[in-house]
């Protein structure tokens, strides 16, 4: 699906109401202690039933930019059921207060585009002294983490499809610290700031015009995402 399971907010009713979901962003400007409230990025993580696929151990902060990043966070909205034998999130608790060192192995299975994972030697520590929290959500429902905090998703063995819509969102004073473009953001509520050029908000869902501003947000973000690599698109 690569760029087209991005920034569906861009083109989509659907993603767009559910970025501003009131409760949502209550919750998001609740955990960030902050009303000024920006969407960076949204994108759909689906895993079909028996598929292979999974998310190795990693942090949204590596390759991302954001600082600073306990002003960032992943929102993971259930669109179906979302558990333990479908590959539901699985979080270490109280693992986001350092950026781990990341390797990438990159694999057919692996959906991380770069294949990132935390190696054994700082994961095991982790998980020995701090243990895993199994996010199983209803549709529906969300859970919050913190841009820095530790987490993967395993296969979907299950006999139906896995499908979640993840949010990211920040602060408005966040900033891009990597960035060799000025990229784009969605102002959800409250101040834009001056760090991010806004998106416009789409008149008429999938027509053109909606479609080549998600082509220009995606086009940047890849630009800074990717930098350094011989990968250049997502999965």
């Amino acid at each position: 699906m690569g760029d087209n399971r991005f920034r569906l907010h861009l083109v989509g009713e659907w993603a767009r109401n559910l970025v501003n979901n009131p409760i949502l962003v209550e919750a998001v400007k609740e955990a960030l202690n902050d009303d000024n409230i920006l969407c960076w990025s949204t994108d759909i993580n689906m895993k079909l039933k028996g598929s292979p696929g999974f998310y190795s151990w990693h942090q949204d902060s590596t390759y991302s930019g954001l600082e600073p990043s306990d002003k960032v966070l992943t929102a993971w909205v259930a669109i179906s059921s979302s558990k333990k034998e479908s590959g539901c999130l699985r979080f270490i608790p109280e693992s986001q207060h350092k950026q781990l060192p990341h390797e990438e192995l990159p694999s057919e299975a692996n959906l991380l585009s770069l294949g990132q994972v935390i190696p054994k030697s700082k994961l095991d520590p982790l998980l020995e002294c701090n243990g895993l929290c199994e996010a199983e959500l209803q549709p529906g429902q969300a859970s919050l983490h913190q841009w820095k905090c530790v987490h993967s998703s395993g296969p979907n063995t299950s006999d139906y499809d896995r499908i979640g819509f993840a949010i990211r969102y920040m602060s408005s004073d966040v900033q891009n610290i990597k960035a060799v473009c000025k990229e784009r953001a969605t102002l959800v509520c409250g101040d834009p700031g001056k760090n991010w050029e806004i998106e416009p908000k789409f008149s008429v869902e999938y027509d053109n015009k909606a479609w080549e501003d998600h082509r220009l947000s995606m086009e940047l973000e890849r630009k800074n995402y990717f930098q350094n690599s011989d990968v250049k698109h997502f999965k």
